[in-house]
């Protein structure tokens, strides 16, 4: 079965994460070099309702990588034609502002994600989940890679149930209250606004 089902039988919450980029060859080939076992870059493309056709390429780590590193995404038609840029959301989110995601061991990510892209991170300690690791800013966007310092950090489990994955995501919003939504609204992710 597809990878996403065992999560969603597990409570749902998030499973994967994305990079887009400008230059899918290049940057695949940094996260291979890196030490990810990840897939060519693989065409894939769909008809919308209205007859336009949508193309975009895809590299996709395996196994027990995937989740903790990305998925690579370039949009072959204009990205804007996929994901339009003007959504508008009553809670007034505007983008993903940090993604957290769990893991055993945080030297090998730190060591992927500083190789790709060329620069080191640097320590992160989450007292939120009794959780230490790797902060990576790419753009406007934070990526904190933690491992429990305990067994009292809710990660334990997470990673006990589901291994390395996403864990949280924060979200930028314009206005409405900081904090975290509710997980029954939310698929069972975990999501709060910033």
């Amino acid at each position: 079965g597809h990878r996403w089902w065992a999560p969603l039988q597990k409570g749902g919450g998030l499973v994967d994460f994305c990079m887009q980029t400008d230059d899918l060859r290049r940057d695949t080939a940094a996260f291979r070099q890196a030490g990810v076992a990840i897939d060519d870059p693989k065409p894939l493309s769909r008809v919308r309702p209205d007859g336009y056709k949508l193309s975009w390429v895809l590299s996709i780590p395996r196994d027990a990588q995937r989740g903790v590193a990305p998925f690579l995404i370039q949009d072959e038609t204009p990205r804007e034609e996929r994901v339009p840029r003007q959504m508008t959301h009553r809670n007034q989110v505007r983008g993903i502002g940090a993604v957290t995601v769990a893991v055993s061991d945080v030297a090998p990510v730190r060591q992927w994600y500083a190789r790709a892209l060329g620069a080191g991170g640097h320590d992160v300690s989450r007292d939120d989940l009794t959780a230490a690791g790797a902060r990576f800013t790419i753009g406007p966007h934070v990526l904190d890679f933690v491992a429990p310092r305990g067994a009292g950090s809710p990660l334990t489990g997470w990673l006990k149930a589901r291994g390395p994955s996403p864990y949280a995501a924060t979200l930028l919003t314009v206005s409405g209250k900081p904090g975290p939504l509710d997980q029954a609204k939310t698929l069972g992710a975990r999501f709060s606004f910033a």
